[in-house]
């Protein structure tokens, strides 16, 4: 145990609210908890005697140090235990993790002439929030109905100002051409307020005043704007069809939670997904999974899905208030947690959220539903973990590795004729990109063509700066670069990381046919002279390929974003002369 070096730490801390910070030898933060009474808390990691699960005996063997953070309610202890997740992303928390970055519609109500737009990110500008939405090509196509039919500007700001006369749009009585005059602000601000209550779901209030103003123009024999707006109203009908209605006598804003767990193959760490059925307005507009690994056994469910929810939440009323409910619909085995943690995360909330555990009727339905749901993503989630395990076992028996490749890394130098060189790392870990691990390198300490050079200065940086280990390296070439890498790895004393290289299958086209030839993909590994001939059938082909493919997108993205930018700075030096 280390507590003899810390005792005269622990001895000194406070008795009060706060967040603690546990570091390892690097100043690495390993976890971050937050506590009622800190002393008390810190202290149980250390004491002998007590019985602690697996994980916290590793995190306990780890600690060199820690670091507290006075607060004067336990309420912002956990807001702030939130915020430091996200911002260390502590290996010893549960985390938090998104399938995938969702859509969401943004109206900056701060402009005179707002549009509607498309984005992935939700900041604290001060504009307004639409979403999540599950899929990406389905919130387009409203987002064009939308402005076609409100008539709402498409264009963007530059070319908003920068317009002098209405554009085509205008033409075919799809834009209102605010750019150049043609509507007022009072206006079109009405405009902008319906596609606001259409994309709150109040589609209904919209339709009556459309309804109304249809009349009106009949009343007044204006029967071309009358034909306008039934044709409005028919397309706002439609896809208000689209939309799947829970209770159509309801107008109930809320979330319903629940989570399904399960162990994985070896015993020593368990997965979990949770599931959030979005629910506005009486109707269902998402759903939405959000996987959790490597959960330590020992922690109870109810717990791991309060980490779920104080992530979720307030990270979101960081944002806006707009995307939160009025209520979050919970399992019963939460119960447990609602004499203390949950209310304390809705005074953390501002009450904005009531939690609550239905006990019959409709919301009881709609919690067994969603629990269905939670079941089914575990189990296709379960299946595609024993796949990608599968093709991992494969690379590690083929390339007759000394280690299984849990965690891969991989990396690529792209340049243009020795010009603006870059590169790239990806991580693979258990046959899934990691992304957050993903890195981009400028390589400045080379000039021209010398990817030698470039391949040193970018894996000196890595081994130099992040002392923990990957199981597999690849690089992206032949036996050339393998040499090269090896190289540089005896020069940087890195061991106990096996390391290939992967090279692009030979094509030969006989111009006397018209077949063409294309040899396997070929693995190098160090010390031996022929390659390994990948199938594109074997696990193996499947996930040092898609490594490899993966590792030479990222760096040639982040090639062309690099000359793009010196072309526009060279552009502006040669104007200002």
């Amino acid at each position: 145990m280390k507590i003899a070096p810390l005792e005269s730490k622990i001895k000194s801390l406070a008795e009060d609210p706060g967040v603690y910070l546990m570091k390892d030898g690097s100043g690495t933060v390993l976890y971050v908890g937050k506590a009622k009474n800190l002393r008390n808390r810190v202290s149980s990691y250390f004491l002998e005697g007590t019985e602690k699960s697996p994980r916290i005996q590793l995190l306990v063997r780890k600690i060199a140090d820690f670091e507290v953070v006075l607060t004067d309610t336990e309420v912002e202890a956990l807001v702030l235990e939130c915020n430091l997740i996200k911002r260390y992303r502590p290996k010893f928390n549960v985390q938090l993790k998104d399938d995938k970055t969702y859509p969401y519609v943004k109206i900056d109500t701060s402009q005179e002439f707002p549009r509607l737009e498309y984005v992935r990110k939700v900041r604290k500008d001060g504009a307004r929030y639409f979403g999540p939405f599950v899929s990406g090509s389905h919130i387009k196509d409203v987002l064009r109905w939308l402005q076609k039919t409100l008539e709402l500007r498409d264009c963007s700001d530059p070319e908003f100002r920068n317009r002098v006369r209405p554009c085509i749009l205008h033409q075919m009585h799809q834009c209102s051409a605010p750019c150049v005059g043609k509507i007022s602000e009072k206006d079109y601000g009405a405009q902008v307020q319906r596609a606001i209550r259409l994309l709150e779901g109040r589609g209904s209030q919209v339709l009556d005043e459309l309804h109304t103003m249809m009349a009106e123009a009949s009343e007044r024999e204006d029967y071309e704007r009358a034909a306008v707006l039934r044709d409005r109203i028919r397309a706002l009908e439609a896809v208000n069809e689209q939309q799947k209605v829970t209770d159509p006598e309801s107008n109930a804003n809320r979330d319903i939670v629940h989570m399904a767990r399960g162990e994985s193959a070896d015993g020593k760490a368990s997965r979990a997904v949770v599931v959030v059925l979005n629910v506005r307005e009486g109707r269902a507009v998402g759903v939405f999974q959000y996987p959790f690994e490597n959960v330590d056994p020992d922690m109870a469910s109810p717990e791991v899905l309060f980490e779920f929810l104080s992530q979720y939440y307030l990270s979101r009323s960081e944002t806006s208030s707009q995307l939160l409910p009025r209520e979050v619909l919970l399992p019963e085995e939460c119960e447990v947690l609602m004499k203390d943690q949950i209310r304390v995360l809705e005074s953390a909330l501002g009450r904005a959220i009531e939690f609550r555990i239905p006990r019959r009727g409709e919301a009881l339905e709609l919690v067994s539903m969603v629990k269905k749901t939670a079941d089914h993503r575990l189990t296709d989630i379960a299946s595609r973990v024993g796949s990608a395990m599968e093709d991992l076992n494969d690379v590690h028996y083929r390339l007759a590795l000394e280690r299984f490749p849990s965690r891969i890394e991989c990396y690529d130098i792209s340049h243009f004729q020795g010009e603006g060189t870059v590169a790239s790392r990806v991580v693979f870990l258990d046959g899934r990109p990691e992304k957050d691990l993903y890195r981009r390198y400028h390589v400045r300490e080379v000039t021209g063509v010398d990817d030698f050079g470039s391949l040193r200065e970018v894996l000196g940086r890595r081994f130099e700066n992040d002392q923990s280990l990957p199981d597999l390296v690849v690089i992206d070439g032949g036996k050339g670069q393998l040499s090269q890498a090896e190289a540089i790895f005896k020069e940087l004393g890195v061991v106990g990381v096996d390391l290939v290289s992967i090279a692009k299958a030979r094509t030969e086209r006989d111009f006397g046919a018209s077949e063409v030839k294309a040899s396997f993909e070929r693995i190098f590994k160090p010390g031996q002279k022929n390659p390994i001939m990948l199938k594109p059938a074997t696990g193996a082909f499947r996930v040092l390929t898609q490594v490899r493919d993966e590792a030479h997108r990222f760096a040639i993205t982040f090639h062309r974003k690099v000359r793009a930018k010196k072309r526009v700075s060279k552009r502006k030096s040669n104007n200002k002369d």
